[in-house]
């Protein structure tokens, strides 16, 4: 793991509510996240990445990994105020832009 002042996030478990799933997450505290997302249609994917990890402040928290499908992702958490600022990057054969495409996704967040 690529990390900086570790806090309060890490060894945590937390839910993030996007507008199209909702997230179960685990932080460890050896950087490691263990991940379950329910669609909106109700289709589960779950899976384990190693994060790059940036406490940023006592309360904002900068995340990356990339999945084994490619698909990569960029948090920045606020658990003060329970929000998620997430950029998704992934394959898109249509995509000029390297073969990818991308998105900017807003959630809410809370701990368990």
């Amino acid at each position: 793991m690529n990390t900086q002042y570790s806090g309060a996030l890490l060894g945590r478990q937390a839910v993030i509510e996007f507008p199209e799933s909702i997230a179960e997450v685990r932080y460890t505290v050896r950087g490691d996240l263990h991940w379950r997302v329910r669609d909106k249609n109700g289709n589960i994917t779950q899976g384990h990445e190693r994060l790059s990890y940036l406490q940023l402040s006592d309360t904002l928290h900068f995340l990356n990994w990339i999945e084994k499908t490619g698909f990569t992702v960029s948090q920045v958490i606020d658990t003060e105020n329970g929000t998620v600022n997430a950029f998704w990057s992934y394959a898109d054969d249509q995509s000029e832009g390297g073969h990818r495409a991308s998105m900017f996704v807003d959630g809410k967040f809370r701990f368990c």
